[in-house]
């Protein structure tokens, strides 16, 4: 068992006195005050297939009565606050140090288990890429990767349809909304194994669509290291 670490004590920013993002402390040389820092809501407990948490960690009712197209989940943290603003900031408003602190946190907190070939960000739609300008999954792969060592594809599959956001649809309508929008366009001989990296998670439709055309494809594990588990 591997557990990835970054010196917190030397992270990858400016040391310069700055002011955190969460509270407005000037009094900090990272993107964050110390108390702020403290309260950030790391998962805990959980379903080691879908990350869902729980009291103990173990496989959730509902994983035990259903299979996944995965095989595990991480999750470093609960979509709570202040985590939430974080990756809204990271996600909609162009806040690239504030998703470069999420990137190197995931770093640091996620347990390899058994190494991946390689990990895949979940992709946009070009037409949605263009608009946002990054993908904030792609980026959370990069410095993962760069930590790791674990080389990133971003070229190996494609959003093909341009799906409705995800927040305000029910679970079926997740399901539905994202059949057939995922289109895998290369597979390497040597990748038995990947990894999905994707910002949030919450129903798992997202990851579970494309594990399924990636185990379709011929990989024969697919799992998912997620930044952040909704447990709505």
């Amino acid at each position: 068992m591997i557990n990835v670490g970054w010196a917190l004590c030397c992270p990858p920013f400016h040391l310069i006195p700055q002011t955190c993002f969460l509270c407005g402390d000037a009094a900090t040389t990272l993107p964050m005050c110390s108390a702020c820092w403290a309260d950030l809501p790391f998962q805990g407990p959980a379903c080691v297939r879908c990350a869902k948490r729980l009291q103990k960690v173990g496989i959730c009712k509902q994983c035990q009565e259903a299979s996944k197209p995965y095989t595990h989940t991480q999750a470093v943290f609960s979509y709570l606050y202040p985590l939430d603003k974080l990756i809204l900031a990271a996600k909609f408003h162009h806040n690239m140090t504030v998703l470069n602190l999420l990137g190197h946190l995931m770093a640091q907190h996620l347990t390899i288990e058994s190494r991946p070939d390689v990990l895949i960000p979940v992709p946009l739609h070009p037409k949605r890429l263009r608009h946002r300008g990054y993908n904030q999954s792609l980026e959370l792969a990069k410095r993962i990767g760069k930590h790791t060592g674990i080389p990133v594809e971003m070229n190996a599959c494609q959003r093909i349809i341009n799906t409705p956001p995800q927040t305000n649809l029910s679970g079926k309508q997740r399901q539905s909304n994202l059949k057939g929008a995922f289109k895998v366009v290369r597979v390497e001989p040597h990748w038995q194994h990947l990894v999905l990296i994707d910002d949030v998670m919450t129903t798992g439709a997202t990851v579970e669509e494309l594990a399924s055309v990636f185990i379709a494809a011929g990989i024969k594990q697919v799992d998912v290291w997620c930044c952040a588990k909704s447990n709505q």
